[in-house]
Order: C-alpha cells, then structure tokens, then sequence
C-alpha cells in the first residue's frame, strides 16, 4: 500500500515561479503588474468536458487565465478519480470532477490532493441531475416507493449520483440494495432507455434534457429536491501545485473570474453575457448551443465556497458501504485557503 501510496504521490508542476516571481497579492485579477510581473507557468487541467467545467472554459476563452500568466493545457478524463494517478506522475497539475470513494481511498494512502473549489451542485434551481423513467412504465412508476426491483442506470458506482439515487430511494422507503444498479455512460442511457434495457436513468444534463426531447422518458424529478447543495464536482489542486502558492492563487482568480462571469449568465441572467457563455460551452463541451439553451445547469459558486459538509455525507455512505477503507479528514482535504486569497483580491462577489 506504501508503495501505490509512492506511486501516486503528487508532483511538480513546471515553472510556478519561485522565489524571482511576485507574491500573490502583486497578482491581481487586471493582470500582470507593470513592475512585478508575474512568473509564467502552464497548467495541465484534468477535465471531463461537461457542463460542469463551464467556469474552465469561460476563464480560458476570456481570457483570464492568460491575465495570469497561465497557459491553460485541458487534458481529458471520463472521470475524476481516473485524474489521481496522472496528479500522482505530474502529467497533470489540477483537474476537477465528481467526489468518488477512489479518490478519497487515495487520499488515505498518502496522495495528498486537495479539493480547493466549488465546480458544481445542486442548488435550489440547479437541479443538472434528473431521475428519469422510462416512459412504458410512467404510469406505474410515479416516485422512489414504486422502484423496487428495477434496473437503474447511473454512470459509474462509488461517485456522489450513487449517494444521491440511494437517498432519493429512501424516501420512498427502498435503498441502493432494493434496485439493480447498471452503470452506463451518459449518452449509452438514451438508447438504453428507449429499447427498455433499463428502466431508469439517473442522467446529469444534457443527457436528461435529450433523452426527454427523444419522448422515450418522463421526468419523476431532478436532485436538487433529493439532496439540496450536494456537491457533485469540484476542482483539485495537486499538493506540489498548492506549495506554489503563488500560481496557485493566481489560478484560482482566474478560475473565479470565469465562475463569476457564469453566474452573471445564469443567475442573475445578462443576456449578453448568458449568450456568450453559451457559446463558449457549446466549443467546449461540442454540443448544440441551441440544446444548452434549454438544459438546466449546474450552480457554480461565484467565491469558490465548498459544501464540505455534502462531501462527508457522501463520504459516510462510501464507508458505510464498504467501498471506501475509512472517512478521510474533510478540514485535511479542503483548502479553501486558494479561493479566499483570490476573493480578497477580487472582492466578493455581489
């Protein structure tokens, strides 16, 4: 287990600049000092390209992370625990996805990540995740008390949609064990649901509003009624990342700059600005601006904040499980130290 521990340990990420570079308030989110500028570095972003990595995205088109310094390499991944062993090589410096038991078992073996930012939840209204039936059964499976014994598709076991669908199905008074579970990737449940080789998909968006669109399934209910503010991504620093505080925090304005930028879009609903977030997304995500018109997006926090108290709570259902060797330190893991700095410079968000 040491040497796994050894193997995935995390590492150095090229030319953060050192002690020749400027101290993170000479770096400030109009860009670099005329007298101090900051330390040039890249970054290498482990990202799964979906709705969630929106804040990435807008910060890079817009520039602010070359406000930073920063060159800005995305590298893609299906998953976030899929991102450990590359932080753990230095093929990567940061990345962002769903909490899993896989990566807090690596935290418990010596991988010292840490998650440093808000990349996605359910707030009230921001309900990306959908629990969706298939439509020859709409009639007989109306909510969670009706769903025993069916097959239930999430993406993958052991991330927070599993901890969510579990606590959906308690309030019908079932649990995880009463449903087969089939995991498929997302775009997979649309054909899977219209041939009826399950019979319900727990989608994140834009698979829930295609598969709706396709009229082959009917929405029971989206997640953020299930488990209100439930963190279902966030962003990962590597520990070597992190010691460099310097382009660390530099990252992190930047990073906030973009969730900002996407908050004005989508919560407080510029249209100039929600056109062109859009936009930026549909680039990224290679998806049809017209479908992201209608898909319900994630909440992403505009200071950064964690809910810290969501992750243990998933936490606890991994351990529970078996899945998960024991609960981790949540004060050890998040360090929300990143995003502070980078709102006392910015200015919280109004």
């Amino acid at each position: 287990m040491r040497g796994l521990g050894a193997i995935l340990a995390v590492v150095f990420v090229s030319a953060c600049g050192g002690a020749g570079g400027p101290s993170p308030a000479a770096a400030t989110s109009a860009g670099p000092s005329a007298t101090a500028a900051p330390s040039p570095v890249t970054v290498k972003f482990g990202q799964v390209g979906s709705v969630s990595d929106a804040a990435i995205f807008i910060a890079d088109a817009k520039g602010y992370f070359k406000e930073q310094a920063i060159t800005l390499e995305a590298v893609p991944f299906t998953s976030a625990a899929l991102m450990v062993a590359p932080l753990g090589t230095n093929e990567i410096q940061a990345g962002g996805g769903a909490p899993s038991a896989g990566l807090y078992n690596a935290v418990d073996r010596g991988v010292q990540l840490r998650i440093v930012a808000d990349k996605g939840s359910l707030t009230s209204g921001h309900g990306y995740e959908a629990v969706i039936v298939r439509k020859a059964l709409a009639d007989k499976v109306k909510s969670a008390k009706d769903m025993k014994g069916l097959k239930i598709s999430i993406a993958s076991r052991d991330i927070v949609p599993e901890y969510s669908l579990d606590q959906y199905l308690r309030s019908g008074g079932l649990t995880i064990k009463d449903v087969e579970v089939v995991p498929l990737a997302f775009p997979d449940m649309v054909p899977a649901l219209a041939s009826g080789a399950i019979d319900v998909a727990v989608p994140t968006e834009p698979t829930a509003t295609r598969i709706l669109d396709a009229g082959t399934g009917v929405l029971v209910t989206r997640t953020d009624t299930v488990v209100p503010g439930e963190q279902t991504a966030v962003v990962l620093f590597s520990e070597k990342f992190a010691q460099k505080k310097d382009a660390a925090v530099r990252f992190m304005i930047a990073y906030l700059k973009g969730a900002r930028f996407y908050t004005d879009a989508f919560d407080k609903k510029d249209p100039a600005k929600r056109k062109e977030a859009i936009d930026i997304i549909a680039k990224g995500t290679k998806l049809d601006a017209a479908l992201l018109e209608r898909v319900v997006m994630p909440n992403v926090d505009p200071d950064g904040k964690v809910n810290t108290q969501s992750l243990d709570a998933s936490q606890q259902y991994f351990v529970q499980k078996g899945t998960q060797s024991k609960a981790v330190d949540m004060n050890k893991v998040v360090d929300s130290s990143f995003a502070t700095e980078a709102v006392k410079q910015l200015g919280a968000y109004k």
